[in-house]
């Protein structure tokens, strides 16, 4: 059977064996059914695993087909309106056939210009020339179905320039003995990562891993003598640093020492096609005058502090000296005077006058400082007085003053009736106060807050049962205050009891107690998320968050309970702080449950609503000030949110839906206005994993900063280019702690075996 080779229909032999034109007629077809595949993406945006080659060779035979060979650059601007109509053709066709969101967009675009440039050098490399090394006039028949001659003689015309000419001789010389070798053929790295990953029981794989997996041969062997010189290199780089030092930072990461290659713009290595060095480093930005000012306002404040201490100290060395000198003066006195030591022993009345008298020497400068100190206005009290606090049970906060300030318990203060506690009668300036939680249990009980409203407090130590009264000046600083930044002190760790740590108990607790597929199931109350629900707490679950793997929902909704419980409504915070459950935010594709949530409580236009979501195996945080119509997107991997079309919408519509609802609520000038995305320069991740504990950090800190709008730049206090592993560690710590002191030592879960 004879086929026709060329357009003048001249014939020969049909090549046995040989490839064929890619075509992908199977893709055609379920297109033409209506079918769609599904394709899996990365954190970074990138197609991995089943389909992923697939969806790349589908968008290289469309772009074969729809776009000229003559087009010579996908992004010059000079052909910007046409390669704009390409674009759109190529992104319908892959519409068709492949379940592909709008935030996916960009990389469909780079992918075809890439395979674009790629379809153009192989024509140059294998039809452009005849054997003698002329131009060939005719297009290839085989291409004759998407490859017009008419564009075919621009593409030749393109490649007989003097400058074309010479572009390709220095490529062609540069691309024949590479250095470091790529031998993975099609895989990509994105694709290998996920392979490694997949495999490897870490779940964490460096660049320098990757680097080295996709330069070894079919055996797995290294046979490049330049490859092995760096790997052996970064093996010694990473004995020689620490963990943290370890972290993949871009340019100053192990491989790049290693490789001591000149960094190109843009360019990342091992990260694959479709990432750029903005994806992945964070930009470094300048620091402006109001930086500055913040920066001299504190150091200022620090040295003011020190000044403060370094007089304390002064009197007490002088007060100690003093003490000293009349120690030693009684005892010249007593060897003198035998008899005036007898007269003193049967007087005991006078001795107890002069020890009474001696400790109020002592404590005479700490009221002096204790009373210079200015008297709030903020109806609360004043130092030495307790007239302004009003009778009944008030939640406090209890300081200690020296060497430095810190919170140290905290309890409840009883301004009732009667000064006796425990048949003891209290002193003059004495209150009864109640601790709950002992967050420094070995702590002397202590003195003043440093923003607030105060009460100084001198008093005996006394420690009767629950109520205490204290020999140091000490003061009580009720939490309640709106829409002022109030402190929160490190995590208590364990029960209630600090240096002890509760993730090792709860690894314990589950590997000796729980078996396989067993839950615990946590009441979740409708003043949290705006519904009541229980929540199914899987075993598998627990893990997650012990061998810090990716996080699933469970743990970010008993995160959210956490917070709660611990800093929301402790600290009079219930009518500023709401959540939205991520099971809602995940399952809700239209916003419809998400507005019937916001609905329900006339209040939340008065809140911040944190809503953590989750975007396909990435977990962002959603900060919805319902008041202003904004919302504020914190992603670690700093992602734009126009990048997920679909999950902006969603998010859009449930605020329409709540506007156009709730008339008597938001002004009428807001409705024809646009919600408000306000992207935050938040702390980035610099793995696949750590998402979910970013984001559980960011609503702790937004909740700590209690204020009702974040700051582009993220506050200043928490600001950071990432979280160190210690801060990541506190999360987790926070996490535990709850579960092992409130939901098991409280017995408010139930645990279901399988």
């Amino acid at each position: 059977m004879a086929s026709i080779d060329d357009e003048s229909g001249s014939s020969s032999k049909k090549t046995v064996g040989k490839r064929g034109v890619t075509r992908l007629q199977k893709i055609h077809k379920a297109k033409s059914n209506g079918k769609r595949i599904e394709v899996q993406w990365n954190s970074r945006g990138q197609p991995i695993k089943h389909n992923s080659k697939t969806f790349a060779s589908f968008i290289g035979v469309t772009v074969r087909r729809l776009v000229p060979i003559s087009l010579d650059n996908w992004s010059a601007k000079k052909n910007k309106e046409a390669v704009g109509v390409y674009k759109q053709n190529i992104w319908d066709e892959i519409e068709k056939a492949f379940i592909i969101g709008e935030e996916h967009r960009a990389f469909v675009y780079r992918e075809a210009g890439k395979l674009h440039r790629a379809f153009r050098t192989k024509m140059a490399r294998s039809y452009l020339k005849d054997s003698k090394g002329g131009f060939v006039k005719h297009r290839p028949a085989k291409y004759s179905f998407c490859i017009k001659q008419d564009d075919w003689d621009k593409f030749v015309a393109q490649h007989m320039t003097a400058k074309f000419q010479k572009v390709s001789d220095e490529n062609r010389e540069r691309a024949l003995n590479p250095q470091h070798p790529y031998r993975k053929s099609r895989l990509g790295c994105a694709r290998l990562e996920a392979d490694m990953v997949e495999e490897s029981e870490v779940g964490e794989i460096n660049r320098s891993q990757v680097w080295k997996a996709a330069r070894v041969n079919k055996s797995g062997v290294i046979d490049n003598e330049n490859v092995q010189r760096v790997v052996d290199q970064c093996e010694k780089l990473t004995e020689a640093l620490s963990e943290e030092e370890r972290q993949d930072l871009g340019p100053t990461n192990i491989l790049f020492e290693a490789l001591n290659l000149p960094n190109y713009s843009g360019r990342v290595r091992t990260y694959g096609f479709g990432v750029c060095s903005r994806d992945i480093l964070p930009r470094q930005n300048r620091p402006t005058q109001m930086d500055f000012e913040k920066l001299y306002g504190f150091c200022n404040s620090l040295k003011s502090r020190l000044e403060v201490l370094e007089r304390e100290k002064i009197e007490r060395d002088k007060l100690d000296r003093e003490k000293l000198e009349r120690q030693q003066t009684e005892e010249v006195e007593e060897r003198q005077q035998p008899k005036q030591v007898s007269e003193r022993l049967q007087q005991p009345e006078k001795v107890a006058q002069r020890q009474h008298l001696e400790q109020v020497v002592e404590r005479k400068k700490p009221e002096k400082v204790a009373e210079s100190r200015l008297p709030s206005d903020k109806g609360s009290c004043n130092p030495g007085s307790f007239g302004n606090i009003p009778e009944g049970l008030f939640p406090v906060n209890i300081y200690l003053s020296s060497p430095s300030r810190c919170l140290v318990a905290r309890g409840k203060l009883y301004n009732t009736k009667g000064n006796t506690v425990h048949g003891m009668t209290l002193p003059p300036g004495y209150v009864k106060v109640n601790i709950e939680v002992a967050i420094v249990p070995n702590a002397p009980l202590p003195i003043s807050v440093e923003d607030g409203d105060v009460s100084m407090i001198p008093g005996q130590s006394q420690n009767k049962g629950n109520n205490i009264q204290h020999s140091v000046e000490y003061s009580v600083s009720s939490p309640n205050k709106s829409n002022k930044k109030f402190k929160i002190e490190e995590s208590p760790r364990v029960g209630g009891s600090a240096g002890i740590a509760n993730l090792p108990f709860l690894d314990m607790y589950v590997k000796k107690m729980m078996r396989v597929g067993s839950l615990i199931q946590i009441k979740m109350e409708e003043s949290i998320f705006g519904e009541e629900f229980l929540e199914q707490l899987h075993v598998e679950s627990i893990k997650e968050i012990l061998d810090h793997n990716w996080l699933s929902a469970s743990i970010i909704t008993v995160f959210s309970r956490y917070l709660y419980d611990k800093f929301i409504s402790p600290n009079g915070l219930i009518n500023k702080f709401s959540f939205i459950s991520p099971h809602v935010s995940r399952e809700d594709n239209l916003g419809n449950g998400i507005a019937k949530i916001l609905l329900k409580d006339e209040e939340f236009k008065d809140k911040m609503i944190l809503a953590p979501c989750n975007l396909g195996k990435h977990w962002v945080l959603l900060v919805i000030n319902l008041n202003a119509e904004v919302i504020y997107y914190m992603d670690p991997l700093n992602g734009e949110p126009t990048k997920h079309q679909n999950f902006k919408t969603k998010f859009e519509n449930a605020l329409q839906i709540y506007r156009a609802n709730s008339s008597s609520k938001v002004p009428k000038v807001s409705k024809s206005k646009k919600i408000s995305w306000q992207k935050i320069k938040c702390p980035r991740q610099i793995n696949g994993v750590d998402c979910g504990y970013f984001v559980m950090r960011f609503m702790k800190e937004v909740i700590m900063e209690n204020e009702f709008m974040i700051p582009t730049n993220y506050f200043f206090d928490h600001k950071c280019r990432t979280y160190s592993h210690d801060k990541l560690t506190e999360v987790k710590e926070d996490w535990a702690t709850y579960v092992v002191d409130d939901v098991f030592g409280k017995q408010e879960a139930i645990i279901l075996p399988n």
